[in-house]
């Protein structure tokens, strides 16, 4: 799929080990300068975190939307993320079967040359450019912030048992106290990747920029998903390649 002088590829999969794809994602192509892709990570317990993470894909999409049109980019993606956290957090107190729903959110924003991004829970942004990897977004996670203090390497934390406990969702607390990247200047052959923590969790960012930067974005996601599969799936995996194309970046 192109949009807007993007290359745009997406696919989710259940994984080896879960009876539910609690994931979700969605691109908008909004209008001929401007699209939003958003990766949703749900949990709670039975089929909760399905509707969590379906829930915010689709008030993040709706409200961004609406406030692009009164409100800077930032902003409007602070909008977004705001009546998704209070409509979800609504939901869960007022129907049982879905007490204590949460879900991660991680929303980029394209805009003629520039970049953005909100962002809460372990669901990552990721920019590859040349043969750097740049990762846009913070886990915010328990052993995330444990390697910030020094108490973890990165390679323990990669094997922790508390390394699925999340500090920052959207639906569990009444404040959405989320991250905004941007905005960032884009250059043609940039590519930007989301994904949930599925893939993170068993392929390394060395492999990612490896595969993305090798193969068409819809045979990358097909190869990434394949390997974070063969290592096992743990988790619900989901990804979304965005390349924008060399004339859009000059």
């Amino acid at each position: 799929m192109k949009a807007s002088g993007i290359e745009v590829a997406h696919l989710t999969d259940i994984g080896k080990k879960r009876k539910h794809n609690e994931d979700a994602l969605g691109f908008f192509n909004l209008s001929e300068d401007e699209v939003l892709a958003v990766v949703a990570d749900g949990m709670g317990g039975h089929a909760s975190g399905e509707v969590a993470s379906r829930m915010a894909v689709e008030i993040i999409q709706e409200v961004y939307s609406k406030e692009r049109m009164e409100q800077d980019v930032l902003e409007a993606l602070k909008s977004a993320f705001e009546v998704a956290n209070f409509t979800i957090l609504q939901k869960s107190l007022e129907q049982e079967d879905l007490n204590g729903m949460g879900t991660t959110a991680t929303a980029l924003v394209i805009k003629g040359d520039q970049t953005f991004v909100g962002h809460m829970g372990d669901s990552r942004a990721y920019l590859f450019r040349n043969a750097t990897v740049h990762q846009l977004t913070k886990d915010h996670s328990m052993v995330s912030r444990m390697v910030e203090q020094g108490l973890l390497s990165k390679e323990e934390a990669q094997h922790h048992p508390q390394r699925n406990v999340i500090y920052k969702t959207l639906g569990v607390n009444r404040d959405a106290d989320l991250d905004l990247v941007g905005p960032l200047s884009i250059q043609g052959d940039d590519i930007f990747l989301l994904c949930s923590d599925g893939l993170t969790n068993l392929v390394s960012d060395e492999e990612l920029l490896k595969i993305v930067k090798k193969e068409a974005p819809e045979k990358a996601c097909e190869k990434l998903i394949q390997l974070a599969n063969k290592r096992g799936g743990h988790d619900n995996i989901t990804i979304q390649i965005l390349k924008v194309s060399n004339q859009r970046g000059e």
